[in-house]
């Protein structure tokens, strides 16, 4: 029975929205044509090494130089607009 149920809050979620690309979305994954693959394969993981105390440094003392460098004129940095696309 929580089947059924699940089912019908589904198609109760899908029939309230008004979203034409999530109901396209949903149509793909109904007829098989999603890009998703299910079955991906776990990537493989390079292990986590903590970082040396003058590794942490470096690149701190390298940040604080490039932003006077950026502060004085002399570089240019990026703007916030970009630096949100890059995430």
């Amino acid at each position: 029975m929580e089947l059924e149920a699940y089912k019908a809050e589904l198609a109760r979620e899908i029939l309230m929205s008004n979203s034409r690309q999530l109901l396209d979305k949903v149509k793909m994954v109904l007829h098989g044509e999603s890009s998703v693959n299910i079955n991906t394969v776990k990537e493989d993981c390079v292990p986590y090494t903590p970082r040396t105390k003058s590794e942490v440094l470096d690149d701190l003392k390298e940040a604080c130089e490039e932003a006077r460098l950026i502060r004085e004129g002399k570089a240019k940095g990026i703007s916030a607009e970009d630096l949100l696309n890059e995430l």
